[in-house]
This record gives C-alpha cells, sequence and structure tokens, in this order.
C-alpha cells in the first residue's frame, strides 16, 4: 500500500512531503497490515505531524475500497479510524498522461511535481515501471506500481490546467 500526502502551491506545483509504504523493504514485497493497522498508522501521522496536525485532510483512494461484496469494504475501516477518502478517479491511460504533465517542465524550466528526498519509494519505484507490452498505453501491473498509482489518482484529483493555443510557443494544439 501507498498513502502520499502532498502539498500544492500557489503556482500549481505539488510536492510529494509524506508518504506511509507498505514495504518490507524488499521490492514488491508488501508488510501484510490489516486495514485497521494501516488506517491507525495514518490516523496517528495525520494527528501528529508537525505539517498535517490540526488540517481537514481528505485523500484519493482507489475506488475498490467501497466494495463491499465479500463483507465489510475496507472504506469502513477507514471511517472507523477518521481517515477520509473521496473515491479516486480510476482512469488508467488519462490517468497516467496527467501524470506525465505533472513529470514535466514549466515554460521556466521548473518542474510541475516535486517529491522529497524523505519519499524513498517513491523515488525508488517511479523509474523503474515499465509499460505494458500488450496495452502501451499502460503499465505493466506486475510491477511495483502502488506508488505510481497513488500519484495517478492525486493527478486525475487536481489535473493541470489545459494551456491556452499559444501558451507552448510553437507547438499548434
Amino acid at each position: 500500500f501507498d498513502c502520499s500526502w502532498w502539498a500544492i502551491d500557489y503556482d500549481g506545483r505539488a510536492y510529494l512531503i509524506l508518504q506511509l509504504y507498505g514495504c518490507t523493504g524488499l521490492p514488491n514485497e508488501g508488510v501484510k497490515w490489516d486495514p485497521d493497522r494501516i488506517f491507525s498508522a495514518i490516523h496517528e501521522i495525520e494527528s501528529s505531524h508537525r505539517w498535517l496536525k490540526g488540517r481537514q485532510i481528505i485523500g484519493v483512494a482507489d475506488p475498490s475500497i467501497w466494495d463491499a461484496s465479500r463483507g465489510d469494504a475496507i472504506i469502513d475501516s477507514a471511517d472507523r479510524h477518521f481517515v477520509h477518502f473521496d473515491r479516486g478517479d480510476n482512469s488508467r491511460i488519462a490517468g497516467w498522461m496527467e501524470c506525465h504533465r505533472r513529470l514535466s517542465f514549466d515554460s521556466e524550466g521548473l518542474p510541475k511535481v516535486q517529491f522529497f528526498n524523505s519519499c524513498e519509494h517513491a523515488i525508488r519505484t517511479l523509474p523503474l515501471l515499465r509499460y505494458s507490452s500488450v496495452k502501451p498505453e499502460d503499465l505493466d501491473t506486475d510491477g511495483e506500481d502502488h506508488f505510481a498509482d497513488s500519484f495517478r489518482y492525486f493527478c486525475m484529483a487536481r489535473p493541470l490546467t489545459p494551456r491556452r493555443r499559444g501558451d507552448w510557443g510553437n507547438v499548434e494544439l
């Protein structure tokens, strides 16, 4: 699992400031925490971390956490721990396009997204991801894509505003 906390400045630039990542230290091997333990840890971070304490935080989550077809939905556990989510847009191709927009540079050469160096799992896993050999516009889901999916949900929740004609220099849109 991945829980990432983002900040956005007045120019729309996004910063990955904190990350709770459920990895044992071996690539793509999870800690296998149950939902109550995950959301308890998230609640602890959100209620005690100096950057988050006292703020209203509403995350964006994979729509599958609302699925109650096999018993309690995972969102019920989040609610018990006062961790709140909106349902993320699960559009994969459009989501990866938004991620690419964020990973590009603006007209002044500044990145549209930056990762704090403490977010080591985002920094470690994102460059290792590969495209699918079956669906080249999508990622290979066999890779360690937990942060990438979290990043995609964030990007879809906070898409960059499309540029007007002329904002791209000589490129005709």
